[in-house]
This record gives structure tokens, C-alpha cells and sequence, in this order.
């Protein structure tokens, strides 16, 4: 027997279903890798990169973070396959500018996913000699900063919950949050922090 479900008042048989959902799924997944992974957007010193679903309701905190650093470009993901495509378009934007202006600051935020993403960024950099002002890693996978950064903050889970990582960063002052791992996106002390250091 085949299971049905209502789908937009219409009766559809399970299998309808879940190929309308997956389509869906597939249309987000190329909109957002399309709209903030493509080289070429980064258009400001700060980078702000989302953790995976981020291009869903649940990425809110870097969204309303980007609002408060209208200059700052922000880059969405929905499976992390993007991760690669957006970490080349921040390193080549770097890469860019250093060479223009030698002076420039860089400042880059990540959460989750979107932290690894910052941290790799900057050892890309590092291989160039380019300096980076400062990693706001929120919730990452842990690791060494490389020689290169001269400020970072590595934002944790001040307990442990669902998602949380608590993973340390050598080298990068550990800031403990009382929160969940996707609502630590959205804590204004790690807001005020990365705006502070906004370049």
C-alpha cells in the first residue's frame, strides 16, 4: 500500500513527496552556492561566513551580524560543498586588495562550518605573507591559528549542548558563551566582539 501526503491541498503519493522535496532542496542548494560562493562578490575587508544550513532560517545570527557591518560581505551555505568555492573567492579578494594596498586590515568570522572555513582562509594568506588583523572563530573544529593572525577569539559553548563543539584553538583567546551552538551566531557579546574588530 501506498502511503500519501497532503502537499498544497493536493493528495500525493509518498514517493511525489519526497522527489518535490529534494528538488527543492536542490534549487536552494544552487541559488545560495550560486549567490555567495561565486568569485568576485567579496566586497569589503570583513568576511562573514555562515556554517551549513545557513542559507535556511536557522543561519539568522550572521545574517542580522551582516546588517550591523553593512560593509561586510557575508557568505551562505546549505551542505558545505560550498565551503571550498567561498574560501577561494575570500583568499583571491585578499590576495587582491593586499597587493593594491599593503596596509589594508583584514578581519574574517566564521561559525561552524564557516569557521573552519576563516581559519583555512587565513593559512591560504599565510603562504603569501599576508597578515590578518582577526579571526572571529565562533563554534569551529579546533586546531592552531597560523603565524599569520594577530588577533583571534575562539567562542565556545560555555557547556556542553547539541552541536557543541568546544574545540580549542592554539593561539586564540577562548571566549566561553552561555548558549547553544546555533544561537551563539546571534549573542551579542560575539556581535559586539566582531564589530570591534571590523575592519
Amino acid at each position: 500500500m501506498n502511503a500519501a501526503r497532503r502537499v498544497g491541498g493536493l493528495n500525493l503519493p509518498f514517493g511525489a513527496v519526497i522527489r518535490t522535496n529534494a528538488r527543492a532542496m536542490a534549487a536552494a542548494v544552487l541559488a545560495a552556492t550560486l549567490t555567495a560562493a561565486m568569485p568576485g562578490l567579496a566586497q569589503a575587508k570583513t568576511y562573514l561566513v555562515n556554517g551549513i544550513l545557513s542559507a535556511t532560517p536557522i543561519g539568522y545570527g550572521f545574517k542580522n551580524l551582516k546588517q550591523k557591518i553593512p560593509n561586510a560581505s557575508l557568505f551562505l551555505m546549505v551542505t558545505g560543498i560550498e565551503a571550498g568555492s567561498i574560501r577561494k573567492t575570500i583568499a583571491n579578494d585578499i590576495r587582491k586588495r593586499y597587493k593594491a594596498n599593503p596596509d589594508e586590515q583584514f578581519s574574517l568570522a566564521g561559525i561552524s562550518a564557516g569557521a573552519d572555513v576563516i581559519v583555512q582562509v587565513a593559512r591560504d594568506v599565510a603562504q603569501d605573507g599576508i597578515p590578518i588583523f582577526y579571526l572571529g572563530i565562533v563554534e569551529g573544529s579546533g586546531g592552531a591559528l597560523p603565524p599569520n593572525v594577530q588577533n583571534a577569539d575562539n567562542f565556545i559553548c560555555a557547556s556542553a549542548g547539541p552541536l557543541c563543539t568546544r574545540a580549542s584553538f592554539g593561539g586564540a583567546r577562548t571566549v566561553p558563551i552561555s548558549t547553544g551552538h546555533i544561537d551563539m551566531g546571534n549573542h551579542p557579546a560575539v556581535h559586539d566582539r566582531i564589530i570591534s574588530m571590523a575592519r
